[in-house]
């Protein structure tokens, strides 16, 4: 076998040397495509095809005064007001609930990025905190499940700041018990004092926004939404949300209107995720990662084809003299083959460890977890070992990307050998002993 090996890099040396540089250039081009994509493939969690989203301004902003004689501020949010929007807005037909909230509450998309230091007796984490305004349809707006066990997300919209309740997400409770099996457990929240909490609920895992991986949040109840604020709205079973939009907007944008405020800006909350992502500049990092690739991916197929066509046709006059001593035309194709997949694969293993010492070069030590800075990640590496996925350690990712740049070069090479070979073999007995 050793001497096998050692003929076929002679006889290929030059072929063998592109495809360990290719190897290496390829390792770099598609891993952050390969982990944008994995990312892509991720669910969300929760329901957010039937959500559309409505932004609201400020109608006047002056101070009026009521029917009672008390003067009103416009910015801030009453119940009455907020009542008095969800009617309107539930009146559309086919709408189901709504919910109002703004960046210093935050929703389950980019706005909220802030974190609780949270302690259960042992041990201190920092889990990502999503504040909701209470008794406001929050859960069930979103379209969040509870797991067994747990309350109904109706009943977890309810919760009010004075219940010293929290609610956690699975991988939370993970997180901070070990278990899911949380309901009704206290925990502390280091705030300047601390608070005892009580743990009233535990929701099934989601993602707040695409390239977001972190999973193990906490929800706190929070008053005080003011008036200039934005709408979380959810459509009934069945309903298309593009199409809702394009037929009832206007209707919507209408009845959202009160003597405060007024809906500027109405879209389809996936239209509204994909907007912050382009405004976050996620999607033109993950389209010129995807391009880069495919563009890599098409010259690849068309130097290995030409280079292996060259080194294919040298073989011509060899392959007659083969068929003239009874050679079958599968067995040369078959040669032909396993001496190139062979070849691809000493190749890439070579290129993986050359990239192997560039990229492990690049780790470095934080909080007793290893990052790399040179294997590509979203910028949203998890701390929480729960929170963390193939992408956020080394050596599965550096595993799972060298086999797919494995696959991708052995099938190249594999495709790039039967296109010539093919037709080498079909060349008459006669006219392949001419060949120089």
């Amino acid at each position: 076998m050793k001497t096998r090996l050692h003929n076929i890099l002679n006889a290929n040396t030059w072929l063998f040397i592109e495809l360990v540089i290719i190897t290496v250039v390829a390792w770099a081009v598609f891993d952050p495509a390969i982990v944008n994509l994995y990312y892509r493939s991720l669910p969300l969690g929760y329901d957010s095809e039937q959500l559309l989203y409505a932004q609201t301004v400020v109608g006047g902003g002056e101070w009026i005064v009521d029917e009672n004689g008390t003067p009103q501020d416009p910015y801030r949010m009453t119940e009455a007001r907020r009542l008095q929007m969800l009617r309107q807005l539930t009146s559309v037909e086919g709408v189901s609930s709504a919910y109002f909230y703004n960046d210093s509450y935050g929703s389950i998309g980019y706005t909220n990025g802030s974190y609780t230091e949270c302690w259960n007796g042992s041990d201190t984490l920092y889990l990502a905190t999503v504040n909701f305004v209470p008794d406001c349809h929050f859960f069930e707006t979103y379209g969040l499940r509870s797991l067994p066990g747990s309350p109904s997300v109706e009943e977890l919209s309810q919760i009010k700041p004075q219940d010293s309740q929290v609610v956690l997400t699975r991988s939370g409770a993970i997180a901070l018990f070990g278990t899911t099996d949380v309901v009704g457990r206290q925990l502390t929240l280091c705030y300047n004092p601390p608070s005892v909490v009580r743990v009233a609920g535990v929701v099934e895992d989601f993602r707040k926004s695409m390239p977001n991986n972190l999973r193990s949040l906490i929800f706190v109840a929070q008053e005080n939404l003011q008036t200039d604020c934005q709408c979380v709205i959810r459509l009934k079973n069945g309903i298309d949300a593009q199409r809702f939009v394009e037929e009832h907007g206007q209707e919507l944008i209408r009845n959202g209107k009160t003597d405060f405020n007024r809906i500027s800006r109405l879209m389809t909350y996936d239209d509204w995720l994909r907007q912050q992502e382009l405004d976050d500049g996620r999607t033109q990092e993950v389209n010129r990662s995807l391009a880069l690739a495919f563009f890599f991916l098409v010259n690849l197929i068309l130097a290995v084809i030409g280079t292996v066509w060259l080194h294919a046709k040298r073989r011509t006059e060899e392959c007659g003299v083969r068929r003239a001593f009874g050679a079958t035309r599968w067995r040369m194709l078959g040669d032909f083959l396993w001496r190139n997949a062979l070849l691809a694969t000493v190749a890439v293993v070579i290129g993986c460890i050359i990239y192997l010492n560039y990229a492990y070069s690049g780790i470095t030590e934080y909080d007793g977890n290893e990052y790399s800075e040179v294997l590509y990640n979203t910028g949203m590496m998890a701390d929480l070992a729960t929170d963390r996925s193939w992408t956020d350690h080394f050596w599965s990712h550096f595993l799972v990307v060298s086999v797919i740049v494995y696959l991708v070069l052995l099938f190249t090479v594999l495709i790039g050998t039967a296109i010539p070979a093919v037709k080498i073999i079909r060349t008459k007995i006669t006219n392949a002993l001419r060949d120089e």
